[in-house]
């Protein structure tokens, strides 16, 4: 039997918060989209606009202009794409939470943080919620299982956190 390290480099990864409380990114997301349409529109209304010149020296930059305003409205358009949350994993037995991506077979852990290290843990009921360094909120949990409710408060109180 042999035993292997966990083969995620935190290095280049740095710890990120699972969503932010007051919709900045929402919005951030929501604009660079009403730009990528508009930059769109733009590349498209430059060969349909009534009255264009179709002068052979005025060809070459609108040939341009529509091609590199295509190109960035695509580009925001791309990132106008809500991404996917990442996974949280709570392993009760090594007392930590895991934020984890997963893009295909591969496995990012975005962040660690071990029930001890957590600042503040909310317990109403089934739903837990855990809060992480700089007091910012990792997870949600609403268990729907007694048994795992019950291993997540119990590891909980272990850690000096309930």
């Amino acid at each position: 039997m042999s035993s292997a390290a966990d083969p995620a480099t935190f290095a280049s990864i740095g710890p990120q918060p699972a969503r932010t409380l007051d919709g900045s990114r929402m919005l951030l997301r929501g604009l660079q989209g009403v730009i990528g349409v508009a930059l769109l529109l733009t590349a498209l209304g430059l060969w349909l606009a009534p009255g264009a010149s179709w002068a052979q020296d005025v060809m070459l930059m609108k040939l341009g202009a529509s091609a590199i305003a295509g190109m960035a409205g695509l580009a925001c358009l791309q990132g106008f794409v809500r991404p996917t949350p990442p996974k949280v994993e709570i392993d009760t037995i090594r007392h930590e939470i895991r934020l984890v991506r997963t893009r295909g077979k591969d496995r990012y852990v975005l962040d660690r943080c071990a029930f001890k290290d957590l600042t503040l843990v909310e317990n109403s009921g089934t739903h837990v919620q855990l809060w992480g360094k700089n007091s910012t909120l990792i997870a949600e949990v609403a268990a729907t299982d007694r048994v795992s409710h019950r291993s997540l408060v119990t590891a909980l109180r272990v850690a000096g956190k309930l």
